[in-house]
């Protein structure tokens, strides 16, 4: 991948850049073999509004779906954020989570995509 389109690894978080499809991000650490016990998440950033997560590693980890819903009712109690999440969709299972319908709002200085991202990166990691 050239120098814009690189992966970032966060712990056990292997970020793809913007708008590359899920399949091509697993197929690719297939392919240059990286270990299931380094890398146990995949982070895709789609558009401006979605973000998708996928399973890298089956055998470890969380439900994607039920860690992403528990994060939206997290952002429930707080009032920056509270207002911008209430239209989320989340969708996927298991192994799969989507998060759709991300408001293009800033917050505190930050897209709430970023900040979506940054506290699952968070988590995690």
């Amino acid at each position: 991948m050239s120098e814009d389109k690189k992966v970032n690894l966060y712990g056990k978080v292997a970020k793809f850049p913007k708008n590359v499809k899920a399949s091509h991000a697993y197929n690719f650490l297939e392919n240059i073999k990286v270990s299931k016990k380094k890398v146990w998440y995949i982070m895709v950033e789609k558009q401006d509004n979605e973000l998708q997560m996928i399973k890298y590693n089956n055998h470890q980890g969380f439900d994607l779906r039920k860690f992403v819903e528990n994060l939206k009712n997290f952002y429930a109690n707080n009032s920056l954020i509270k207002e911008h999440i209430v239209n989320l969709e989340i969708g996927g299972n298991d192994k799969f989570s989507t998060i759709k319908n991300i408001p293009d709002v800033e917050i505190g200085g930050h897209k709430l995509i970023s900040i979506l991202m940054n506290d699952l990166i968070k988590l995690l990691k």
